[in-house]
């Protein structure tokens, strides 16, 4: 049985992983829009890298058809691999390998990941400097796209060579693997919410584990004392065992079985705030190659926003903006946004990194809204920040402060299950088929718009009942 480069990064992510792969024991899951979304990302990067390795790479290297190989791949015993571009350089008489990666950045795995292939390759060619080929994150679109500045070459030849000791005896390991024949002595992962066959690695999860820990995945040493100790459940951990202040407090909270209200500390948050209360959230697509002026790779476009305003009679009106032509939505959604934002009155929002982020950068790309992004960033109020720093605190929470959480604790009555569309990530992939998408008829985009609206509409009312909830905390 081979060992491929694809197994050896199931490997570095959990041995099981690995195992499950081989084995055939990975859950059955029916590839959903986003995933196929991401799938798309990564082939419109590919295709702009082979215009640019026909373009650019040829030309620098002046090589003969011959000495340019596309995707070879090679066998080295037990281990197989697949690189994307092999070049002859002229100069040096050594071939140079060059890897594709549709990310803006090199990250760990990357480096892995190509040690591997340079590890099986160095059996058949003499190999001189190994590159990543990726997006280039300081490039702006302008007009067209510009090759040449869309993409960036990093050289880890250095790093490959500090790694291949390591890769080399990793790959070994993870042969052995291979040999198993159950898995019940092959290492588990440590994150049950994303694992990919968990009747293999947590099968016997208790309801509120120890990975519900926040950040405490972060750290696999003391996940792995804490299994060595034979505790998975959160109720189970002792007193005495090394957590941070916050993961403490989440523990104390859990095991005393109460919710855990600084209704002081609520009461001084919310008295900041000045009516009309505005609740806001936006949706926003983020495409891997930049589609207008102004944006770079990855870039977010918000695409739609919903408002909800409660003002002090406690009247509560809403407002909503979706673009649905293919074109920038920057300009459409501000402009729609200012018809119906006052100059002041604060603006609440559900975790203020992404929506204070993208109010910077439309500013930026947009500059005639420049003023108007500032003012809004100078009225936001985090209201999710109540949750993040344990001022309301419920072991029903299991430490979350996500409002698709948070919502079902404090207003069981409202819930995002069931909906067509119910998170964020499959909000941004339905807008990109139903704008861009070819073939869909106009009765299926008039339904995937009404799903958008009412999926965004309940983020900003969800906001608007959590506070009701608090509010009526503190009165008492």
């Amino acid at each position: 049985m081979k060992l491929t480069k694809t197994d050896f990064i199931a490997y570095l992510d959990s041995p099981k992983h690995l195992w499950a792969i081989k084995n055939n024991k990975m859950d059955e899951k029916e590839i959903d829009v986003y995933v196929q979304h991401l799938f798309e990302q990564g082939y419109d990067v590919e295709k702009y890298a082979e215009k640019y390795i026909q373009e650019h790479l040829v030309k620098k290297y002046r090589s003969s058809e011959d000495e340019i190989l596309l995707q070879p791949s090679q066998i080295d015993g037990e281990f197989e691999a697949r690189t994307d571009v092999l070049i002859k350089n002229l100069e040096t008489n050594k071939w140079d390998m060059y890897e594709i990666k549709s990310s803006t950045k090199v990250d760990k795995l990357h480096k892995y990941d190509v040690t591997f292939q340079k590890l099986v390759f160095n059996k058949y060619y003499e190999l001189g400097n190994i590159y990543i080929l990726h997006l280039n994150k300081e490039y702006i679109f302008k007009e067209k796209i510009n090759l040449k500045e869309l993409f960036t070459i990093s050289d880890i030849t250095e790093l490959t060579e500090k790694l291949k000791d390591e890769v080399h005896l990793l790959r070994y390991e993870a042969l052995e693997i291979l040999k198993e024949e159950n898995s019940d002595n092959v290492l588990s992962c440590i994150r049950p919410k994303v694992c990919p066959c968990l009747e293999l690695c947590h099968k016997d999860n208790p309801e509120y584990s120890i990975y519900d820990i926040n950040h405490l995945t972060g750290s696999e040493k003391k996940i792995r004392e804490l299994e060595k100790m034979g505790v998975k459940s959160v109720y189970d951990i002792p007193s005495s065992f090394p957590l941070s202040d916050k993961q403490k407090f989440q523990v104390e909270v859990a095991k005393s079985g109460k919710a855990c209200i600084d209704i002081n500390a609520i009461r001084t948050e919310l008295a900041s705030l000045i009516y009309p209360l505005y609740f806001i959230d936006y949706e926003s697509f983020n495409p891997a190659i930049p589609m207008y002026d102004g944006y770079t790779p990855y870039d977010q476009m918000p695409f739609q926003w919903s408002l909800h305003i409660l003002n002090e009679e406690n009247k509560l009106e809403h407002y909503e903006f979706i673009e649905t032509d293919p074109i920038d939505p920057i300009p459409n959604f501000l402009n729609s946004l200012q018809n119906y934002l006052g100059d002041d009155g604060s603006i609440i929002v559900w975790h203020e990194a992404f929506e204070a982020t993208q109010n910077t950068r439309m500013g930026e790309i947009h500059s005639k809204y420049k003023d108007f992004c500032e003012n809004m960033n100078s009225r936001i109020f985090d209201i999710m920040k109540i949750f993040r720093d344990g001022l309301y605190s419920d072991p029903q929470l299991k430490g979350s402060y996500s409002i698709k959480n948070v919502l079902p604790v404090l207003v069981p009555e409202l819930s995002y299950k069931n909906m067509e569309i119910g998170d964020g990530a499959t909000a941004m992939a339905n807008w990109n088929d139903m704008v861009y998408g070819i073939g869909a008829s106009g009765r299926e985009n008039t339904i995937i718009r009404k799903n958008l609206l009412k999926y965004c509409e309940l983020d900003t009312y969800a906001m608007v009942e959590i506070y009701k909830r608090l509010e009526n905390c503190i009165k008492i």
